[in-house]
């Protein structure tokens, strides 16, 4: 019989050819789906709606997406294409234009955007996009006026500042809009693989505007430069023979971290990419330049810059850069389905845990909100609501990740944003100030950078980083604060008064004139009046030291020299920005885990950032996002300038930071008082005890101390005594460097329970059995009684002389010592007991410590009760030698026995 005559063996062989079959099939086609593209093919389209091909025009992105997109829709909602042009006119700046990137002027890059009315064309609009149009997207101030029109429809004028532009001269220049095109929302820039950033920026800074998305196409094989390298000439080759463009050449796909990077700055490929350089303070890379952020997922050892302590630094740039996530997974649009759970916290519907209402996908891909989530006041331009960024706890439990070690975890939540933990350093340089109130031969302003020693645009300059300070920033629609680590940005520059009494900064093109005397690059040499007076040493060169304005003469030249151009009041002044620091997240590893790190005299909660090694006038804290800086701006006498945060103005009290300084002065001399008192007085004992022998009294054993209150003593005792000890530390960790903090919190939060349950015990039994009335002094004969109890203090127990009063199981006390322990037990403990659980219920019940005054009232207070329950003790315990022999008070209290003096009427 064949091996084939088995029917079992021919089924088995029929299903394993089959399967074989079916793979092949699928392999076949996954391949063939993979291939072929998920974005369909395209018909290139002109502003007029013809397809390129035929007309020969600049592509219109609003005409070729919006075949299929709303493209109107995107652009109406969508904040990087307005950049404030719909807030123009509502700055709280004196100069500013609008909130946003249009409008708000940047002593960064410094051309001033002039408005209309405006005496003097500083940049225009034409102006505005030629110098800073790399950055825009496209549309809104590229396409629209100040006023809603198009800017096609803008007539040439030279005094409009949005139909003119600034001639190197310093005349005005008609511009037609006409013949420059305008620069529609640029989707190729966000949404395919390799946009041209080059040639883009090129045509923009040419004035080309409406052939600057045709640029970005530049290399894809799609379209060409002509040969006058003005014009543009689409390659009829790439395209099908339905005049569509295959879209597989434009490589359409979703954002990528590189699409964001074209405008952001620098966002490297990590653990793939090649070792990561960092060109620092280069402008061109804002976010690393203005912060130090990196968004890379490389860790720091494996990198190209010359970090201190390298080999330590084994972690990445960001941590959740190596985990893979990119920006649109925070920053997505606002209507993605599938992004419509996790966020529901910041929607209007708070009581919703999951709201099933989400868009179609069909419906999100006509219309995409390009309002993408953000942080609130993550730019005074953003609209308000669009706060639906994914934060933290959106993704991580901070409660299951720190209740393990981190005391009121709560509290440190709502207090400390979670960067200020995790971005306890930034290893990459920053810019630290712009003086503009002086030119480099270069026409440049003096350039200071932080977190790198040497030459900034060496490679070979070692970067140290820098820690960064903590502000206060607001949060949400209650505007609650939190600490949040940022990055101060410090200018200096000149401003004047126009004849309308209009504040303005002075042009670039008159500071030229004031120190150059022209403003041409390759004649540019200063004035022999400002050598005059800035050349100190007369060597002809102007050295770091010279080139400031230190004294009256200099600031008296430049100032001339501006008034000779005509502008009125020339005068220096400047400003201070805080750029939030969001990104360089670091694993809770390398995180900042160490509590006297804030909770100690060296606390980064008070630790300040120095602003710039000279400061040639004082400036003022510029308004930026949602931060609330309450700190000091301080310049030192050597002309430095600094910052310095206040907690306490912003509501806040750190415990072993913050001491309120005559609390402890008050609280030192009782207690030292107190202890210096009583070592003299016992002195003067010892010394008239040994002078003075006398016949020992007449004594009798009396059981004084049950056994309860002997419990109920020692253990209040221990303790006060044992809440005194961590007390202290948590007030003064700097001092006890080597005792755990945090364990010293819990300690502290156990012994107040167990001090509080036996008072409340203790007040049950007294009240119960009538042995209250012990404590409580008696208004008949108490003033007489208790001068008769002062005098023997005073004078009769260095005599040897018997109590005036006899001690009693139910009357144990003398006048005096009802009175202290009236005030002890019905004041000082209930007070201390009170402060202190208002401070620890602050976490639960933030408004009760509210009601008080929080913890800049509770803690002051309860460290002086604190002070004044020390000094008692010491009273106290040195009462307790007063008996028969030094050690007979204690005796008692241990066996409940006491031998008492025999008194007449005893």
């Amino acid at each position: 019989m064949s091996h084939f005559s088995r029917p079992w063996a021919l089924r088995a062989s029929i299903s394993s050819l089959l399967t074989l079959i079916s793979l092949t099939v699928f392999v076949v086609w996954t391949t063939v789906a993979a291939a072929k593209p998920l974005h369909p093919d395209i018909a290139l389209l002109d502003a007029q709606g013809e397809n390129v091909l035929h007309s020969g025009q600049s592509v219109s992105t609003m005409q070729t997406c919006g075949q299929c997109h709303d493209t109107d829709y995107i652009a109406k909602h969508a904040f990087h294409v307005d950049l404030g042009l719909n807030s123009f006119g509502m700055s709280q700046e004196k100069w500013d234009g609008g909130l946003g990137y249009f409008g708000h002027w940047d002593p960064l890059s410094y051309r001033y955007l002039s408005r209309s009315g405006d005496e003097l064309l500083d940049l225009s609009t034409s102006g505005w996009l030629m110098t800073r149009g790399d950055r825009v997207v496209g549309g809104g101030p590229a396409t629209t006026s100040r006023k809603g029109s198009a800017l096609l429809d803008v007539v040439p004028d030279a005094t409009n500042p949005e139909a003119s532009l600034l001639a190197d001269d310093g005349s005005n220049l008609l511009w037609d809009w006409k013949a420059s095109g305008t620069m529609e929302v640029n989707c190729f820039l966000c949404h395919i693989a390799r946009p041209n950033l080059k040639a883009r920026k090129q045509a923009i800074k040419d004035g080309s505007f409406g052939a600057a998305n045709t640029a970005t196409l530049e290399g894809l094989g799609i379209v060409e430069r002509a040969p006058d390298g003005k014009d543009w000439n689409w390659n009829s080759a790439a395209f099908l023979a339905t005049d569509l463009l295959d879209s597989q050449k434009l490589g359409i796909q979703d954002p990528t971290n590189e699409n964001c990077a074209a405008c952001h700055g620098l966002a490297h490929q990590g653990a793939r990419g090649a070792p990561l350089q960092v060109s620092a303070c280069d402008p061109s890379q804002p976010q690393t330049a203005l912060t130090g952020q990196v968004i890379s997922g490389q860790r720091m050892h494996l990198s190209g810059m010359n970090l201190a302590d390298k080999n330590t630094l084994n972690r990445p740039w960001d941590i959740h850069a190596e985990r893979q996530l990119k920006c649109t997974d925070c920053h997505h649009s606002r209507n993605n389905p599938a992004h419509a759970r996790g966020v529901l916290s910041n929607r209007a519907s708070k009581h919703l845990l999951y709201d099933p209402r989400t868009v179609d996908i069909g419906d999100y891909l006509i219309k995409p909100d390009h309002d993408f989530a953000r942080g609130p006041g993550a730019n005074s331009a953003s609209k308000a609501g669009h706060d639906e960024m994914r934060r933290c706890t959106n993704c991580h439990d901070a409660d299951a990740s720190h209740a393990s070690w981190l005391p009121y975890v709560q509290t440190h939540m709502s207090t400390v944003a979670c960067e200020s933990c995790h971005i306890p350093h930034q290893h990459a340089p920053a810019i630290a100030s712009y003086d503009w109130t002086v030119l480099t031969a270069n026409a440049e302003p003096v350039k200071t950078c932080r977190g790198i020693q040497g030459d900034p645009g060496d490679m070979r300059s070692l970067v140290d980083g820098f820690t960064p300070v903590l502000i206060s920033r607001e949060i949400g629609q209650d505007r609650a604060t939190s600490l949040a680590p940022y990055n101060l940005i410090t200018s200096f520059y000149w401003i004047y008064n126009d004849s309308k009494g209009n504040t303005r900064p002075v042009r670039l093109q008159d500071l030229q004139m004031a120190y150059f005397g022209n403003t041409n690059g390759p004649d540019r040499v200063y004035l022999a009046s400002i050598m005059e007076v800035f050349d100190a040493d007369k060597n002809g060169q102007l050295d770091a030291k010279e080139l400031r304005i230190d004294s009256s003469a200099k600031e008296t030249a430049v100032a001339g020299r501006l008034k000779a151009l005509g502008l009125n009041n020339p005068r220096m002044d400047g400003q201070v920005q805080p750029f939030a620091i969001n990104h360089g997240v670091a694993r809770g590893k390398f995180a900042l885990g160490d509590c006297t790190a804030c909770h100690g005299d060296n606390s980064l909660v008070q630790q300040g950032m120095e602003l710039a090694g000279f400061a040639p006038v004082l400036p003022h804290m510029a308004p930026r996002g949602n931060a609330t800086p309450k700190g000091l701006v301080q310049r030192a006498d050597n002309g430095s300038l600094s910052y310095q945060p206040v907690p306490m103005a912003d509501g806040l009290y750190l415990f072993g930071a913050n001491r309120i300084a005559w609390v402890d002065v008050v609280g030192l001399l009782a207690f030292f008082g107190t202890l210096l008192g009583v070592l003299g007085h016992a002195l003067f004992r010892f010394l008239t005890g040994r002078k003075n022998l006398h016949a020992p009294l007449e004594t009798h054993p009396v059981h004084m101390y049950d056994a309860y209150r002997r419990f109920w003593h020692w253990l209040q005792a221990t303790s006060i005594v044992l809440l005194l000890a961590t007390g202290i530390v948590i007030h003064r960790p700097d001092l006890f460097s080597l005792i755990s903090f945090p364990a010293m919190v819990t300690l502290h939060n156990v012994l107040t329970v167990l001090l509080t349950v036996n008072a409340a015990l203790s007040l049950f039994y007294h009240l119960a059995t009538e042995r209250m009335r012990e404590y409580l002094p008696r208004p008949h004969g108490f003033i007489d009684d208790s001068i008769l109890q002062a005098k023997y203090y005073i004078s009769g127990i260095f005599k040897g002389e018997p109590h005036p009063f006899e001690k009693l199981p139910n009357d144990r006390m003398n006048p005096i010592q009802k009175l202290t322990y009236f005030g002890v037990l019905n004041g000082l403990l209930p007070l201390q007991i009170i402060t202190g659980a208002l401070m620890w219920g602050i976490q639960y019940q933030p408004d009760l410590a509210e009601m008080v005054g929080g913890l800049q009232v509770l803690a002051p207070l309860h460290t002086l009760l604190a002070w004044l329950f020390a000094t008692f003790i010491v009273g106290h315990v040195y009462l307790t030698t007063t008996g028969l022999t030094p050690l007979e008070g204690i005796r008692a209290m241990v066996t409940g026995v006491e031998e008492v003096e025999d008194h007449e009427d005893s």
